[in-house]
């Protein structure tokens, strides 16, 4: 006997199986979130667990994928300005603001591609 079979639809537009976007921004944080939540911890009044349920919010099956592609590019954008902030370095930080504006930057980064990717599907 074969196993069960499964049906995708396919986005005639893009030729890319619908849902694609919010399975790859899902997966995305499955794998980095807590990293996310520790590097946004050193930031007063910044809590990375917010972060995640705004674009958790636009993963939902009512938002369209440009709903996402909005938010994670909000994402980007408080990233990216919070290079300029001050942050509360943890011991392994010490002397190394720039690894931490570098990891900002990273997430920031990964987050506009998701976006993108969003916007082409």
């Amino acid at each position: 006997m074969m196993g069960e079979h499964q049906t995708f639809s396919i986005n005639p537009r893009t030729g890319v199986q619908f849902g694609t976007a919010v399975r790859l921004t899902r997966e995305f944080l499955s794998r980095h979130g807590s990293g996310l939540d520790d590097l946004l911890g050193r930031f007063h009044g910044i809590e990375g667990y917010s972060i995640r349920a705004a674009v958790e919010a636009s993963c939902a099956p009512s938002s369209t994928t440009m709903e996402l592609s909005l938010a994670l590019e909000e994402v980007v954008d408080r990233l990216l300005s919070l290079q300029d902030e001050a942050c509360h370095p943890q011991p392994v930080d010490e002397g190394r603001r720039l690894h931490v504006d570098a990891g900002l930057r990273w997430y920031a980064a990964r987050f506009h591609d998701l976006a993108r990717a969003a916007r082409l599907m």
